[in-house]
């Protein structure tokens, strides 16, 4: 049975048929049911509509990514106003599956042997992140005193929103802050980091990766077959970003044997830059403004906070093992795989490496996660 992505918010919504006055199903319930779908549907479309609308005046300003960040930007306006913007879980994964298609195109084994050799880097990156975290944690508290220490750590955490929401559950923890922090962070990561690499990039820091010949349609779809396995496989363990990882693994593993080469034509990626961005974007509620407000404003001071030190981080990893800038500020990004994974790949940059940073970090983060919130607790009711 198929998985709801674990880094979308899960939306409650009741299945029960109408039940007469006694008891048994109304006589009119089919065309209820009907209704409803042909409501959910027509928002769905119209909503990737306005969201392909808003990549395409991105397109039209020079946004850089532009139908990812045109796409979120607009949904996230609309979301934030009350507008009942709407996506599934099934689009997410659409577009997670399509980009985790096109960035395994890159895979080589000579970046396999790359990751490899730089793992402990990689994993020092990953425990770097968690400690920005905790920083942005004592920010928090001081800008939100009624927050709890466990909540906060879970909040501030570079990890999924639903992962975070999970181990919550298990902390006897707040999810409603981890909520809209998490949220906010993907958010202003997706939106920021494309201008960030591309003012590093007319600075000199430019690092472009040679791109492929453009494959094929009978050869993409052939390839598109059989990722989908891959996707099919993990999401039955309900692995988070399963539909990108297991598109991922298969076509790296084809790229890395020399059965393919060249890369997926730019219309599909256009369409998994709106999924993409749509599906985060309609994560922005209007409670934000008005109940959640405070935890709004939070967010734009943790969430900098965390990309300028990462960045910082970034600038010292680039001198020390003689990589470009531009790829490891998305590679220490505290954003979704999917996400900057995609970003890299439409900005020319090394994508796999980028997906290697991003993969060790989300791992060794769902490690940390619940330990990490406990200590910080401690440490929080020693201080007083």
């Amino acid at each position: 049975m198929s998985q709801p992505s674990r880094d979308e918010i899960p939306v409650k919504t009741s299945d029960a048929p109408p039940q007469s006055a006694a008891g048994a199903p109304s006589a009119d319930a089919p065309q209820q049911r009907a209704k409803g779908i042909a409501i959910t549907t027509a928002i769905l479309l119209a909503t990737f509509a306005v969201a392909f609308v808003g990549g395409a005046i991105a397109k039209f300003l020079n946004f850089p990514l532009p139908w990812m960040t045109g796409s979120l930007m607009i949904t996230a306006a609309l979301g934030l106003a009350g507008v009942p913007v709407r996506s599934l879980w099934q689009a997410r994964a659409a577009g997670q599956f399509v980009t985790g298609a096109a960035v395994g195109t890159t895979f080589t084994p000579a970046i396999l042997v790359t990751i490899l050799t730089l793992l402990p880097a990689i994993m020092l990156g990953a425990l770097a992140s968690v400690a920005i975290a905790a920083v942005g944690s004592l920010i928090l508290m001081r800008i939100v005193p009624t927050i709890d220490a466990k909540t906060a750590a879970l909040a501030t955490m570079p990890g999924g929103v639903i992962e975070m929401a999970n181990i919550a559950k298990r902390l006897d923890a707040d999810p409603l802050p981890i909520m809209v922090l998490q949220t906010m962070r993907v958010g202003l990561t997706v939106c920021a980091a494309p201008f960030v690499v591309t003012a590093l990039a007319e600075a000199g820091a430019r690092n472009v990766v040679t791109q492929g010949e453009v494959m094929s349609w009978l050869t993409v779809l052939a390839l598109m077959s059989a990722s989908l396995v891959g996707g099919f496989v993990l999401n039955r363990f309900a692995l988070p970003n399963a539909w990108f990882l297991g598109s991922l693994f298969v076509m790296a593993a084809l790229g890395a044997l020399g059965l393919i080469s060249g890369r997926v034509p730019d219309a599909i990626l256009i369409v998994a830059q709106v999924i993409i961005g749509m599906t985060i974007g309609t994560q922005f509620k209007h409670e934000f403004l008005t109940r959640l407000f405070r935890l709004l404003l939070a967010s734009l001071v943790t969430v900098p906070f965390a990309l300028v030190m990462l960045a910082l981080l970034a600038a010292l990893y680039s001198y020390a093992l003689g990589l470009p800038v531009t790829t490891l500020v998305l590679a220490l990004a505290p954003a979704g795989i999917a996400e900057m994974a995609l970003t890299g790949k439409i900005l020319g940059l090394d994508a796999a490496l980028i997906t290697g940073f991003q993969i060790v970090r989300i791992v060794m983060t769902m490690g940390l996660a619940a330990w990490v919130a406990r200590r910080f607790e401690r440490l929080m009711g020693r201080w007083g």
